[in-house]
């Protein structure tokens, strides 16, 4: 159920997180799910995927793309290899530049690219010429790793997203904010009444000031929020919010950032069809629209300090002669 990001960010540092508008995914070492947030490569990459759930928590887990962003120096070639998991790749470029311009490109089928088919276990061997490339990969199952042997290093070896990533229009003034979110332990036992691991630590530079935003009040679902009230030092000069767990992995989604004074809505809407399929309200509290076949509204559920309810459900009947 848990898949609206009501504010979105880059972080850096964690254990493990979720960032998504149409799925919960849990990845082991980036998060890399969308062409614009893809990591820079490193030389001889390992990357693990494990995608938890779907568009809903009913759902099962419907696997996503993999975005990898990378530039080659001279005509060459790499290996690509998908372990437990069989898939597709396509690999777009060459571009002139490494920018986000080239992921307008990709999603306004302006680009160059190829493609190709991967089995588990096997590696593929890619022959490519210098300049900018964006590799997305789409594996069949919900969990296993990739495998990209290179013979160059490209661009940074960097572990976290730098700032050129980041977003940009995300300029909150000094002041009291309501910081909101989601959270989630994985493989946390069904008698577990409060988590400890997962936390949000908020943290200025320019003030010695810094908040670590706990969850508390009734596990929902599996999920307990977090709701804190912030104060924005009169000194600080940039903000770094970081999701973080003390041990083991842990969800998070829902986030929200916004005045003490103000109020927000968020919306989510089926990518293919343009359904609503949840809202969340001035607390944070889903309201979910489940369709049928046809795309009539059959129900709708409501998160609540007791647990979600249905609050209407609708059944059409035909008689047929």
């Amino acid at each position: 159920m848990k898949n609206i990001i009501s504010f979105t960010f880059l972080f850096v540092a964690f254990s493990a997180f979720s960032f998504s508008d149409t799925t919960l995914v849990q990845i082991t070492t980036q998060q890399n799910t969308a062409c614009e947030s893809a990591y820079k490569l490193c030389q001889n990459v390992y990357q693990s995927f494990d995608f938890q759930n779907g568009t809903t928590r009913e759902k099962p887990c419907q696997p996503q793309a993999l975005f990898y962003r990378f530039q080659i120096n001279s005509s060459s070639a790499f290996n690509l290899k998908l372990l437990q998991s069989a898939g597709n790749y396509i690999l777009y470029g060459p571009f002139n530049a490494d920018n986000f311009l080239n992921c307008e490109s990709i999603y306004n089928y302006a680009a160059n690219s190829n493609s190709g088919t991967l089995l588990s276990g096997v590696n593929s061997s890619i022959n490519v010429s210098s300049g900018y490339y964006v590799l997305q990969i789409i594996p069949t199952a919900c969990t296993g790793q990739v495998q990209l042997r290179m013979d160059q290093k490209y661009l940074t070896c960097a572990s976290t997203v730098s700032c050129a990533d980041c977003v940009s229009s995300f300029s909150p003034v000094p002041g009291r904010y309501i910081v909101s979110a989601w959270v989630k332990e994985n493989n946390a036992t069904q008698s577990i009444t409060n988590y400890t691991k997962p936390y949000v630590r908020i943290s200025f530079a320019g003030s010695t000031n810094a908040f670590n935003l706990l969850p508390s009040g009734k596990i929902i679902d599996g999920w307990q929020k977090i709701d804190s009230v912030i104060t924005i030092p009169n000194g600080a000069t940039s903000i770094s919010i970081a999701l973080k767990v003390t041990s083991g992995e842990a969800f998070f989604d829902d986030i929200r950032f916004f005045p003490l004074d103000g109020s927000m809505m968020s919306y989510v809407y089926d990518p293919i069809n343009l359904r609503l399929m949840a809202e969340l309200d001035e607390r944070n509290y889903a309201t979910l629209y489940e369709y049928d076949e046809e795309g009539k509204l059959i129900r709708i559920k409501k998160e609540t300090e007791k647990g979600i309810m249905t609050i209407q459900e609708n059944r059409d009947n035909i008689l047929k002669h």
